[in-house]
């Protein structure tokens, strides 16, 4: 009896500790794709993430054909869960923070929406209520937002160039049968996407042989000066340290 006791405890101490983090996706689409790729490198680096995600989030998710990616990094395996406003108003999940559960929380893309809330001491989302743990707990919280600089460069999701449809006047639309969703229409005599049913698969982009429907297109956008200010009330909370880019939450863990 002794002897398998202590057995247990010699295994415990070879085992690794298993690195857990707490990742937040809010509803922006700038650093969606830069963030997926960072959390599947934490997952092949053996890191265990939780991903609390706002409605938004889940929503934009779906738009940029994100939600495989999405499963396949919170698979439902202890603390690689996915927490969504499912799960309750109160995100009980969340109080695994203030219980030190995790080494750091990461909000990315952390949209100006979120970063209002936060600097507000709002906390009505899944991504706002662990943030709020995450500060009461002292772990350390690690924040990209989107709206860091006046102008940047992003991506949109689907998009149909009407000036391009209204070229060539198709008389059979392939996009409209290809899409699997029902979010292709054809809005007086010309395509259109409804985001709301779009789920990023990409057949209407493949379907379309003149070129009118865009992914992933890059346009400049701006930042307003109230979402400016935010992101530097941000800075000044302490426990919190705003990156420029995904990839440098791999050089803080």
């Amino acid at each position: 009896m002794s002897s398998s006791t202590g057995s247990s405890k010699v295994l415990r101490r070879l085992r690794p500790p298993q690195r857990r983090v707490a990742w937040c996706i809010t509803g922006a689409g700038h650093h969606l794709y830069e963030s997926f790729e960072v959390m599947e490198e934490l997952r092949r680096r053996g890191f265990s993430i939780t991903v609390f995600a706002s409605r938004a989030g889940l929503e934009v998710v779906r738009i940029y054909g994100l939600e495989k990616r999405l499963k396949a990094i919170a698979d439902g395996g202890y603390y690689r869960e996915l927490v969504d406003p499912s799960g309750g108003a109160s995100c009980p999940r969340a109080g695994r923070l203030l219980l030190k559960a995790y080494e750091a929380l990461v909000i990315s893309p952390a949209s100006a929406n979120t970063v209002a809330k936060i600097v507000r001491g709002i906390a009505d989302t899944p991504p706002t209520i662990a943030f709020a743990q995450a500060l009461k707990g002292g772990v350390k919280v690690l924040v990209v937002p989107t709206d860091l600089e006046p102008e940047y460069e992003t991506e949109t999701p689907h998009i149909v160039d009407r000036s391009v449809c209204e070229a060539y006047r198709c008389r059979e639309c392939r996009p409209l049968s290809a899409c699997p969703s029902g979010a292709f229409e054809v809005v007086e005599g010309l395509g259109h996407i409804d985001l709301s049913k779009c789920i990023g698969c990409s057949a209407c982009l493949q379907a379309c042989d003149k070129g009118a429907v865009k992914f992933r297109l890059k346009v400049k956008a701006r930042s307003s000066p109230i979402d400016l200010e935010n992101v530097e009330r941000l800075r000044g909370i302490t426990g919190v340290k705003v990156l420029k880019d995904p990839q440098e939450v791999l050089n803080e863990l």
